[in-house]
């Protein structure tokens, strides 16, 4: 199921992790295809563009050529088609059920204790 170009990626660049991460997608991809949205730095467009900060915090999103929001290990893999070495992925979490409900719970466990949306939730008094 490939994703349509071009993408937009919604990340939390108040996360360290997210930051680092993004940096080394962009220089793996072409700027053409891909659209690299900062919502730390304008929260009020997640709105906009019809969707919870909060979530959008949480786990990655990215809107996808035909405007379908993907979120989570949706829009990683969704990115990661455009990605050299990271496109090989795709396809065995896309085909083996198991193997992609393994990662999507890392994934979802891991963005919970994420540095950065601990360090906001303190911040902000929520945790």
């Amino acid at each position: 199921m490939p994703c349509p170009q071009p993408i937009t990626v919604f990340f939390d660049g108040y996360c360290p992790v997210c930051r680092r991460e993004v940096a080394a997608y962009r220089r793996l991809a072409p700027q053409a295809a891909i659209r690299w949205h900062d919502i730390a730095s304008d929260a009020p467009s997640v709105e906009r563009d019809g969707f919870d900060l909060a979530a959008a915090l949480a786990l990655l999103h990215v809107r996808d050529g035909d405007g379908r929001l993907r979120i989570g290990l949706q829009a990683h893999l969704c990115l990661w088609q455009r990605l050299p070495g990271w496109r090989l992925l795709v396809a065995p979490l896309q085909r083996f059920d198991a193997l992609y409900r393994a990662a999507d719970a890392a994934y979802r466990l891991f963005t919970r204790w994420r540095p950065g949306l601990r360090r906001r939730r303190r911040e902000h008094g929520h945790g």
